[in-house]
C-alpha cells in the first residue's frame, strides 16, 4: 500500500487537494489506484488506519506536507517538520525562500599525505597547465599512441 497527498492547484480540478491509494494484491497480483478530492478548509477524508494500519504514517506525511486532515486517525500530527513549523510546504501557494539557510563556514582540512597539498611545489608533484598531475612518458613509449601505422622504419 502507498499513499500520498497532492495540490492540484494549477490543474482545475473540482477539489484542490485530493489523496492518492495504490493497493497492490500480492496473490492475485492486482494492483488499484484510487483518487480521492479532499474538500473543505482545512482538506479533510477519513481515515483509513483502521482497514490498513500501515496507513498511519503516510497519513500523518500528507497532514504535515499538505495539510489534509484524515477524521478518526488515531494520532494526526506532524511527522517530518517540528511542531511549531507554520504551514505546509509541499503546497503550491508555500512561499519559496520562507526558510533562511545559514551558511556556516567550514574550516579547511588538509590531509597531510603526498600529494595532498595546496600547491604544486608543496605537494612535490609535477602538474600541468591545468593543475591535473603531469604525466610522464615512459621509456620507448614515443608513438605508441600515434595514428600512424607501425612500420620497420619508425619502429
Amino acid at each position: 500500500m502507498d499513499l500520498c497527498g497532492i495540490d492540484r492547484l494549477s490543474l482545475r480540478a473540482a477539489s484542490r487537494f485530493a489523496v492518492v491509494v495504490q493497493l497492490v494484491h500480492h496473490a492475485k497480483k492486482e494492483r488499484l489506484g484510487l483518487t480521492v478530492g479532499a474538500d473543505g478548509d482545512p482538506p479533510s477524508l477519513p481515515s483509513v488506519v483502521g482497514v490498513w494500519p500501515a496507513a498511519d504514517f503516510l497519513e500523518r506525511e500528507a497532514y504535515d506536507m499538505y495539510g489534509i486532515v484524515f477524521d478518526g486517525h488515531p494520532n494526526l500530527t506532524r511527522i517530518l517538520l517540528p511542531e511549531e513549523w507554520e504551514g505546509h510546504p509541499l503546497r503550491k501557494d508555500y512561499g519559496v525562500g520562507k526558510v533562511p539557510v545559514e551558511f556556516v563556514a567550514q574550516p579547511f582540512l588538509q590531509v597531510e599525505a603526498p600529494g595532498q597539498a595546496p600547491t604544486s611545489e608543496e605537494a612535490d608533484r609535477e602538474v600541468d597547465d591545468l593543475g591535473q598531475p603531469a604525466r610522464r612518458q615512459r621509456a620507448g613509449a614515443a608513438g605508441e599512441n600515434s595514428s600512424e601505422p607501425q612500420t620497420e622504419a619508425n619502429q
